[in-house]
């Protein structure tokens, strides 16, 4: 594979919240942001596309599909992580409402679970077992994967070897695209060569 562009998907009105397995539409910002992206990768040449099956990847993987004149293929593998008795609160609110399991989760996400929430080893190995077998490919193509920012993260961690602060700051945005090449040595298969985010 010559490139992999990885796509977090436009806004929706559960912005800033925990919205895990939540599927709200995009909003009116998303929408706005789906054009520029739309724009952003109109001269690219997208020969796969995956996507995460909630409603707000969907949207934006059928918008970029139809516009390459290629079909999406959509998994439950891409979906963000399941944040139970979290989802749907801002950060705010599970301190107030969580308030030790709010401390816990700061001390060590990786190993603390919410309430009723899938664990992050759950969550990193059903994205590993599906990243893994699509990005042995070694045809010249390109694989664009729309999906959340928390899986984001893990895939600029394990795959690019981005640290976490770095990978955090490089996915804050919503509709970013981070345009990634096979990496010259070390032990990461990919690096990352491009970001781009609207506005």
């Amino acid at each position: 594979m010559r490139q992999l562009v990885l796509i977090r998907h436009p806004a929706t009105d559960l912005a800033g919240t925990f919205c895990g397995h939540s599927d709200p539409d995009l909003n009116a910002t998303g929408h706005a942001q789906l054009q520029a992206l739309q724009q952003k990768l109109a001269r690219s040449s997208l020969d796969r596309l995956l996507s995460s099956d909630l409603l707000r990847t969907r949207r934006c993987a059928e918008a970029l599909a139809e516009q390459q004149g290629i079909r999406a293929t959509f998994t439950p593998a891409l979906r963000e992580m399941h944040f139970g008795d979290w989802e749907g609160l801002r950060w705010d609110e599970v301190e107030i409402r969580f308030p030790e399991q709010a401390q816990r989760w700061l001390q060590g996400f990786a190993t603390f679970t919410p309430p009723h929430a899938e664990a992050y080893a759950q969550f990193t190995a059903r994205i590993s077992r599906a990243a893994d077998e699509w990005l042995q490919d070694t045809a010249d193509t390109t694989l664009a994967i729309v999906t959340h920012r928390g899986v984001l993260l893990f895939l600029l961690q394990h795959y690019c070897g981005v640290e976490v602060t770095t990978a955090w700051q490089l996915s804050s945005h919503y509709a970013t695209v981070l345009l990634c090449t096979p990496a010259a040595g070390g032990d990461r298969p990919w690096a990352v060569r491009e970001t781009w985010h609207p506005g």
